[in-house]
């Protein structure tokens, strides 16, 4: 089910990426090795493109308690990530099956006459483990688009 709501901004560290969505997880290793400790929230990933790319341009989030004290190594950037309307849909089910439910947002887009701007966003509520897999058919993904 596709909701209207406010998304708040966050304090995120993140590192630009531009390769095949398969590769995020590198990114995503990078990112919480450095900032773990600080991480206040689920992972996050800033989707550039507007339509679904071989080799993508995305950006590995993790939102932050606060700024870290010691200088931030120069691959990483740390900053506010702006919040704002948006709309936002939870997807239940594996990675490979989020071309369907960015197709219904954007259908919800045409019909209500609503803009999105880029990035869009996938928060990874549910998803592997650093050491378990797990089931893919229970990965939990909110996909959320910031309106105009």
């Amino acid at each position: 089910m596709i909701v209207e709501k406010e998304i708040p901004s966050i304090l995120i560290a993140s590192i630009r990426m531009t390769a095949p969505y398969a590769e995020c997880g590198k990114g995503f290793k990078k990112v919480c090795r450095q900032f773990g400790r600080f991480m206040a929230g689920p992972p996050i990933l800033l989707c550039y493109d507007r339509e679904y790319q071989e080799i993508a341009n995305y950006e590995v989030c993790v939102p932050l308690k606060r700024e870290p004290t010691k200088d931030v190594p120069s691959e990483f950037e740390v900053r506010d990530l702006d919040g704002g309307r948006s709309i936002s849909l939870i997807h239940r089910g594996p990675y490979d099956q989020l071309s369907g439910s960015y197709e219904s947002m954007k259908a919800y887009l045409a019909e209500h006459g609503m803009h999105a701007v880029m990035p869009s966003r996938e928060v990874y509520l549910k998803g592997p483990g650093m050491i378990f897999k797990g089931n893919p058919r229970n990965y939990q993904t909110e996909l959320q688009m910031l309106l105009e």
